[in-house]
């Protein structure tokens, strides 16, 4: 949008321009020189800021536990093996709200979603402060169900304002505040373990979430959909309601085939998030400032990388081969990380995982883009939804599937391999598969 220009001789008066409103407001009593109004930033600067706000908030939330594993498991006499049960409880609570919120969101909107959301998650964190496993459990779930409305809510904000021709651009954008919200928590959590025990640092993480949180009600009003004058839960848990984003699922062709690649990317994805930490300090002696500076840089890379990878699917015109080119990328470094060994120094192992910023952890802008360019307008939030269930499935089973790796005594090694098969196999599926029919969509 352009800024106003200073016309060559006074501007007409409302009376002598019929129809038209005055674009001045009145001068100053020591000046006739007219003063342009300001123009207001176009809406999807907001919608953008407030998703990207948001989904750094829930991320920062759900990262806290693995940086914290090694406390965690020792506070709660378990062992570190049990850490992927944790990951795997907040995944279960991000498919929960998937399959009931999205009645929530027709309620009460998508900006109001958002914020209930990261309350949940901030409740979450201070339940665990009560250091039991039982404690521990349920507040990985309270913060599993807070991370449900990003996806659906912040892919319907966006695609209601952002440009359809940087849609990909935009969705990726929002989506670098999962790694950016994933480098507070690497950064953050270790300096303040330095002024107390882990407890602090859930406090500390806790209280500028909800800061964060109440600065979203600023732009509410503008972005969001008014919705009904008062809340209905009935209404919100019908079984119809509940059950529309999976119809369309499985009536809207190519949303299962790439709803399966999402899974295979989340597999890689939740498990190097989930064990990175553990699997450098209790496996090859690193320390946990060491370790959580290889998390950090893994996730400070993956925001640049989602909206480096956002910008060439725009450009390439295929959201498709973008992923295709990282479902290998991320198979390929989750098989370097199985080689890391006591001897490779600390620089390299920082430099592989910010590698693996852009191979495993940059993928989900352009898979947001992707699914809501094959829906109509008012079914983004539903297979938004819907696929991100599908994706949840892989959160759930990576971590589980290195956890039961590790009981079985095969070792970190074996469980990475294994795990990088699927991102593997998810490339080779978009390889051989056809697109769906994009929804009509003009530019704006």
């Amino acid at each position: 949008m352009s800024p106003t220009s200073w016309p060559s001789s006074p501007p007409r008066s409302p009376a002598s321009s019929p129809g038209r409103t005055s674009s001045w407001t009145a001068s100053s009593t020591t000046s006739d020189r007219p003063v342009p109004e300001a123009e207001p930033r176009p809406p999807w600067v907001a919608a953008l800021g407030v998703a990207l706000l948001m989904q750094t908030v829930s991320a920062c939330l759900t990262r806290v536990f693995p940086v914290l594993a090694p406390a965690l498991t020792q506070a709660a006499g378990v062992p570190e093996g049990s850490i992927g049960l944790l990951a795997s409880v907040g995944s279960a609570g991000t498919m929960a709200w998937l399959v009931l919120g999205n009645g929530v969101m027709a309620q009460l909107g998508a900006v109001r979603t958002l914020q209930f959301g990261a309350v949940l998650g901030v409740a979450g964190l201070l339940l665990a402060v009560a250091g039991s496993w039982a404690a521990l459990l349920l507040a990985s779930l309270l913060i599993g169900l807070g991370y449900g409305p990003s996806p659906p809510a912040g892919s319907d904000l966006l695609r209601r304002h952002a440009p359809a021709r940087h849609r990909s651009l935009v969705f990726s954008i929002k989506q670098s505040g999962v790694p950016l919200g994933g480098a507070v928590a690497g950064l953050a959590v270790p300096l303040l373990l330095l002024g107390g025990d882990w407890r602090w640092a859930c406090l500390g993480i806790a209280l500028p979430a909800l800061a964060a949180t109440l600065l979203s009600e600023v732009f509410r009003r503008r972005i969001d959909r008014p919705g009904p004058a008062r809340f209905s839960l009935r209404a919100a848990l019908r079984p119809a309601q509940m059950a529309a984003p999976f119809r369309l699922l499985v009536a809207q062709r190519g949303l299962l085939g790439v709803s399966y690649v999402s899974l295979a990317f989340a597999v890689a994805q939740g498990s190097v998030f989930a064990f990175l930490v553990l699997y450098l300090t209790a496996r090859h002696g690193f320390s946990l400032a060491e370790a959580g500076s290889a998390f950090a840089a893994m996730q400070g890379v993956g925001v640049a990388g989602r909206i480096l990878v956002g910008w060439l699917a725009d450009r390439a015109g295929s959201a498709r081969h973008v992923l295709v080119m990282l479902a290998f990328a991320s198979a390929a470094v989750t098989a370097l990380l199985a080689a890391i060994g006591p001897a490779w120094p600390a620089a390299a192992v920082v430099g592989l995982s910010a590698l693996g910023g852009i191979a495993i952890a940059s993928w989900n802008g352009v898979f947001m883009a992707e699914v809501s360019g094959m829906v109509p307008e008012p079914q983004v939030g539903e297979a938004t939804a819907a696929t991100t269930f599908v994706t949840f499935i892989g959160y759930v089973l990576g971590p589980a599937l290195v956890g039961a790796c590790l009981a079985l005594g095969t070792g970190y090694g074996a469980a990475f391999l294994a795990v990088a098969a699927l991102p593997f196999t998810g490339g080779l599926v978009l390889l051989l598969s056809r697109a769906g029919p994009a929804a009509s969509q003009p530019d704006r």
